[in-house]
């Protein structure tokens, strides 16, 4: 900032200075320096006149005069700075009137460097229906693959409804806040992208101004304008410009599972209340959330009760959705189907439509991919292949979007197939929009719904009466100990009594991505061993406590299993077992996976010293004393207890009577998948993760299974181990058991 210094003469002569003078002199300088000036004119006023002097008056009225002129010369300067008005006519009425009335028409007129490829069909029939929904009313679901313009087609479908006054309040949906926040910026970028939009439609101008200078303020032939191009709240709030279309409109971005969505509303400059009347759903799952049945239930309960609750009392939104098919009964296909959502119309748009006749040939081509030092090298023998063979297996092939394509592929047909081939599961999920069904041959199947109806009606906490052991496993991970108390009879019927992690995580859902506990954290100034040892002390002492029966009486733990199977962790469960009060109630444990066909892990170690069970070994020919169990076997047992009827030997049942207190449970249990496997002729299970799900209370579940077999428990009829062991077919053709 420039400053001007003036002495006491140069004062002096301004004072003496003819008024027109004077003005000239104030037209020269800055805001800044005109506020300088006028300080030092008042400070040499005051410091001119004594008391009792008669210049005193004089200085006085000389610098109020002033300072009310140089006053009102700011003000008229930044009044002219802020003016934007008047707002220049509209460039071309006729082209407005054509894109008013018609989104497509809008999009190619103002968006035409967005959509430079030429239209879909699909994105045709989406941006028709997106139409119909924004002038009559509905909701709709369309599922697209992603990178299918299917959320530039909702953005640009929803500016065209707010500009040309077809709806008033608009609320975007996210998946995330960030993504909420990408929606308001993307708004502001699809603006500033088209100058011909701002040629017809002069009256938003304002609105960009204003996003390019937020701290700026803006005036439309000498009004002050209310301009937010982000509130309080994170809205978009259109011009109060009182003859435009989108005067007062409002624009809010808000993530999937906001909080602070009731009661959403504004007053516009009439005193009328505005509700939301549009809402647009775009991507608002996550591939964490899609793989969660918790979470998409959680989603699902928001859009439904929460955002479609909106528009008030006996008010119907309209809504669009436009998604991407990541799994089996996924987000998306809840939507999309109608029994699940009646009130819900749309449609999955595949980018295969119809698959090409020569199967053959494409597996020869799938085959090529793999060939060569490299995946470039496979790549181009494939493309060498498909050029000399197009006709054939182009035969049959139509796709959605010819231009789908990759610069160096020479078709889109090829472009999908080549995905179909590296991975088919990605192909039929997101390029085909189907729902990926998990295969399960082996006939055991848990099911989340299901099992939350397997309450026992024992508070969570408290031991069933005709409890005959109480087993309790322990799952390490670097975060936090999660962990699982079981309740069974000789029989191994019974009830999971309680689970959880420690430190507590003190909500009841949360994932492993977002813990907000962890060890450590009550220790500082500790290493993460010494908390490592300290968090299991603290639990072992809580779980070793007596646990209160439903006949008033009490039960101690029988047996406690700890995972050691991750190397960095053993030395520290090994010590810290070894000098714990409780050691003899506690085991180490480690699960295997062996191959069908391989000895079976009841014949390994000291048969003379060992003692083994059904799946299980406990090795107490080594120190410390451990437990190895076959993971596969025992998961199998375990879903077993789980889907056995509700009254029959060897059911185990959930805590509780409240289903939904579970929920997260179930969907750990039901986080692994079973399949058949066989190995050197011999059949078998095995089990495996579904990618990006959480499994530790279904580890921690198999563990007390384990440790309930190790203390006796046998299913009904069983009469010594060797029925309980399970036969392997060996080299030779010899069979042991």
């Amino acid at each position: 900032m420039l400053t001007i210094e003036l002495t006491a003469d140069e004062i002096h002569c301004l004072r003496l200075a003819s008024e027109s003078r004077q003005q000239e002199f104030f037209d020269s300088l800055e805001d800044d320096e005109l506020a300088s000036v006028l300080a030092q004119i008042a400070t040499a006023g005051a410091q001119q006149t004594g008391p009792g002097e008669g210049a005193d008056k004089a200085g006085d009225s000389f610098t109020s005069r002033e300072s009310a002129r140089i006053a009102a010369i700011i003000n008229a300067k930044t009044a002219a700075a802020q003016e934007i008005g008047p707002l220049p006519d509209i460039a071309d009425p006729l082209r407005r009137k054509a894109a008013s009335i018609n989104n497509l028409i809008f999009a190619d007129t103002y968006f035409a460097p967005t959509f430079y490829i030429p239209w879909a069909p699909y994105q045709r029939c989406m941006m028709e229906r997106f139409q119909a929904v924004v002038l009559s009313g509905g909701r709709e679901c369309h599922s697209v693959r992603r990178g299918g313009l299917k959320s530039t087609c909702a953005r640009v479908s929803t500016l065209w409804a707010v500009i040309n006054g077809h709806r008033r309040f608009p609320v975007l949906v996210g998946a995330t806040d960030d993504k909420a926040s990408e929606h308001r910026e993307n708004f502001f970028a699809l603006l500033a992208s088209s100058p011909r939009l701002l040629d017809d439609y002069p009256e938003i101008t304002p609105l960009l101004l204003k996003w390019r200078q937020p701290k700026r303020q803006f005036r439309l032939n000498g009004r002050l304008l209310s301009l937010h191009p982000k509130d309080g709240r994170g809205r978009i709030v259109f011009p109060d410009i009182h003859d435009s279309a989108s005067c007062q409109a409002h624009i809010a971005p808000y993530s999937v599972n906001a909080t602070d969505v009731s009661g959403l509303s504004y007053v516009d400059r009439f005193g009328v209340t505005i509700r939301p009347d549009l809402l647009v759903f775009d991507d608002v799952q996550t591939p964490q959330s899609a793989k969660s049945p918790l979470m998409t239930e959680e989603r699902e309960e928001h859009i439904t009760k929460t955002f479609c609750g909106l528009a008030g009392l006996g008010e119907k939104l309209a809504a669009i959705m436009v998604a991407t098919v990541r799994e089996h009964d996924d987000l998306t296909e809840r939507f999309l189907s109608r029994s699940k959502h009646p009130d819900w119309d749309g449609a999955r748009y595949p980018s295969i439509i119809k698959m090409p006749e020569r199967a053959d040939l494409w597996e020869s081509y799938g085959q090529k991919l793999g060939q060569g030092e490299t995946p470039q090298d496979g790549k181009r023998i494939a493309q060498e292949f498909y050029a000399a063979n197009r006709q054939a297996m182009d035969a049959g092939g139509v796709v959605a979007w010819e231009h789908d394509k990759l610069p160096d592929e020479l078709s889109a047909l090829q472009s999908l197939m080549t995905v179909k081939a590296l991975d088919p599961s990605f192909f039929r999920c997101e390029i085909q929009q189907e729902g990926d069904v998990p295969v399960n041959t082996s006939g055991l199947k848990l099911d989340a719904q299901t099992l939350l109806t397997r309450t026992s009606g024992v508070r969570r906490g408290v031991v069933p009466a005709d409890t005959s052991y109480l087993t309790a496993y322990v799952d390490s991970s670097d975060k936090v100990l999660w962990w699982m108390v079981v309740a069974v009879d000789k029989q191994f019927g019974g009830s999971v009594v309680d689970y959880g992690t420690w430190p507590d995580q003190r909500r009841p859902v949360f994932y492993k991505s977002d813990l907000g506990y962890a060890i450590g954290q009550d220790t500082p100034g500790q290493s993460w061993e010494e908390s490592f040892v300290i968090a299991h002390n603290q639990l072992e002492d809580f779980l070793c406590e007596s646990w209160p029966t439903t006949d008033g009486g009490e039960k101690m733990i029988d047996l406690i299993l700890k995972d050691w199977s991750d190397g960095g962790q053993m030395p520290l469960i090994r010590s810290q077992i070894a000098a714990s009060k409780n050691r003899n109630r506690i085991r180490a444990a480690k699960g295997f996976a062996p191959k069908p066909g391989r000895k079976p892990i009841h014949l390994w170690g000291d048969p003379h010293r060992d003692k083994a069970g059904t799946g299980w070994i406990e090795r107490r020919a080594e120190n410390p004393i451990h437990v190895q169990f076959d993971a596969n076997i025992i998961k199998s047992m375990a879903a077993r207890r789980l889907m056995t009827a509700r009254g029959a030997p060897s059911a185990i049942m959930l805590p509780g009577d409240d289903e939904r207190a579970n929920r997260l449970l179930a969907e750990h249990f039901t986080s692994e998948q079973p399949k058949e496997v066989s190995y050197d002729g011999a059949k078998g299970v095995a089990w495996a993760l579904t990618p990006s799900r959480d499994n530790d209370w279904w580890d921690c579940f198999c563990g007390c299974i384990t440790a309930a077999s190790v203390l006796g428990c046998k299913l009904n009829g069983d009469s010594g181990t060797k029925k309980e062991i399970r036969t392997f077919a060996l080299p030779g053709g010899a069979r042991r058991g």
